[in-house]
């Protein structure tokens, strides 16, 4: 919407108010929030949005290693580290987390913005943890569109679809089982890419000794995490290397 049409339709709130003569500030500041332009969202806002990124070694002495991005949400950020700290001085590790689906209006935009930072040879995906009340066809559209995206940005990269981990509570944890079939489902329908399964490492383990709270885990946990993302990372980069070499 410009700035003109929302600049009427709030002189038509105004010009309302002033005829009914009861009409309260309220009322008025009600209909300039019905105006603003505003993208459908399908799954709807969370209370607290959040998204952190960092892009590390662009300049310095570890410029020229070999790039992941890792991109997920909070259970992503608590390994990110971890996994920064296994391949210190082989692999550069940057990483974009956040709570947004990828049905919210921005997602895409902001998922651009970072495969656009660098040049990565490994991009490690996981969504889905913050979509558990989405739509699933909307949620499945957003996750091939997010996936194609990734494919677009960053052509040479290896890319891991990454399952979303275990709820302490067991319903939850189907519902989280259930969300990553569908997954699945679009991972094989676009081919070639592969698969961390975080669920698989984690599922199995005590919650009461492993699990912080509901969704989070505490540190042997978190260390699992970051040794399978670094060994996943290590193996993709082995891939890579052997098959360059096949083509000289």
């Amino acid at each position: 919407m410009n700035a003109m049409k929302h600049g009427t339709l709030l002189a038509a709130a105004l010009s309302s108010a002033v005829a009914m003569g009861g009409e309260t500030a309220r009322d008025v500041a009600a209909a300039e929030s019905a105006a603003l332009p505003i993208s459908k969202n399908v799954r709807g806002h969370e209370n607290v949005e959040w998204s952190i990124a960092y892009a590390f070694g662009l300049t310095d002495a570890n410029r020229d290693l070999p790039r992941v991005l890792l991109v997920g949400d909070s259970i992503c950020h608590q390994y990110a580290d971890g996994v920064r700290s296994l391949l210190k001085g082989k692999v550069n590790v940057s990483y974009w987390v956040s709570s947004y689906c990828a049905t919210s209006p921005n997602y895409l935009t902001f998922l651009g913005i970072y495969l656009e930072e660098a040049k990565y040879d490994v991009v490690h995906f996981n969504q889905g943890l913050h979509s558990l009340g989405t739509d699933l066809g909307a949620w499945k559209a957003g996750l091939e569109a997010a996936l194609r995206l990734i494919r677009e940005k960053q052509p040479a990269a290896r890319i891991f679809w990454t399952t979303m981990t275990p709820y302490k509570d067991a319903a939850k944890t189907a519902k989280v089982k259930e969300r990553n079939a569908a997954a699945a489902e679009v991972v094989a329908r676009l081919g070639g890419i592969e698969t961390d399964d975080l669920f698989a490492l984690l599922d199995p383990l005590d919650r009461e000794e492993f699990w912080a709270d509901s969704v989070h885990h505490k540190a042997p946990a978190r260390e699992k995490e970051s040794a399978q993302v670094a060994a996943s990372v290590l193996s993709a980069l082995s891939a890579q290397d052997a098959a360059a070499k096949e083509e000289e």
